[in-house]
């Protein structure tokens, strides 16, 4: 009896702790989402300061979300190969060209080896969505990567993720210049090549993670994630989605870019964000998750 009213003690302090995380973590998905709008009510001069204001809270939500459901190293892992190939790949397009094309950075912020450092962390911030996101689309949820999945997960979270630089880039290079494309291109002056080579690198660090985790996830399986867990992402991937809407129906001139980019958007990371809450939200989805969970612990 007392072993059970301990157990008891446990759980009830562990379900509350994670109530206690999974507010907080919903807290700044509320500012983001406020912010988010108010800054486009905002004179110019103030937009700019509420971007770096606003820049951190994905990367930070991504990794604090992603450390309930892998655990502190393995998050680490995510970051650090997220950081290190996309920062190489980076680099090397901007000296040979390869696999963006020529391109190179006009800011002034700090840089990695020709490429500021806010660059490698937005990778890892949308990197991580999009991972989450595909793993809800292929019903993996908490579930242990195995089979097919190991390689299907990454291959769908690649295409996510290069919907968000569909969008962005024609927006964030061609009209804010925040990069320049020396050899200009087919897409409002973007190369179809960058799309191709944001695929392959993506790609290449979120399957060296998926294989990692088939090895080394030891939360596998574990069906204590809520469903309010699994909409974390898929509201942080909508409200990104959502500025590029707004972005695009309240600035002037470039029209035919905006336009354009909004247009895209809905197809694309809006259509994402939809189907991806459908999916969360289908009746007897966690229930047939939890059936599934306790079949794996008890073979």
């Amino acid at each position: 009896m007392a072993q059970v009213s301990n157990q008891y003690a446990i759980n009830k302090t562990v379900l509350k702790n994670n109530q206690s995380t999974s507010a907080a973590r919903w807290s700044f998905i509320a500012l983001l989402f406020a912010a988010s709008i108010i800054k486009f009510l905002m004179p110019s001069s103030a937009k700019d300061v509420m971007d770096i204001v606003l820049f951190p809270i994905i990367p930070g939500l991504a990794f604090f979300h992603g450390t309930k459901r892998y655990g502190l190293k393995n998050m680490v892992f995510f970051f650090v190969i997220t950081w290190g190939i996309s920062n190489f790949f980076e680099s090397l397009s901007i000296g040979m060209g390869f696999p963006f094309g020529n391109y190179h950075y006009t800011s002034s912020i700090p840089r990695v080896f020709d490429v500021p450092f806010v660059i490698m962390i937005a990778y890892f911030g949308m990197g991580y969505m999009a991972w989450t996101l595909s793993h809800i689309l292929n019903g993996q949820y908490g579930k242990k990567l195995r089979g097919i999945q190991i390689f299907l997960v990454p291959f769908i979270a690649s295409f996510i993720m290069v919907m968000w630089d569909v969008v962005m880039d024609p927006l964030t290079s061609t009209i804010s210049k925040e990069w320049i494309w020396e050899d200009g291109g087919n897409y409002f002056g973007v190369p179809i090549s960058n799309y191709l080579g944001w695929f392959f690198v993506v790609y290449v660090f979120m399957q060296i993670f998926a294989i990692f985790l088939s090895k080394y996830d030891t939360k596998g399986t574990d069906d204590s994630f809520s469903k309010t867990y699994w909409l974390e992402a898929v509201a942080i991937y909508g409200i990104q989605s959502m500025n590029y809407l707004l972005l695009c129906v309240t600035r002037d001139g470039n029209r035919e870019i905006y336009s354009s980019m909004g247009l895209v958007s809905v197809f694309t990371m809006v259509f994402v964000t939809i189907l991806s809450a459908i999916t969360v939200n289908r009746p007897g989805e966690f229930s047939r998750i939890s059936r599934e969970s306790h079949s794996a612990r008890t073979l």
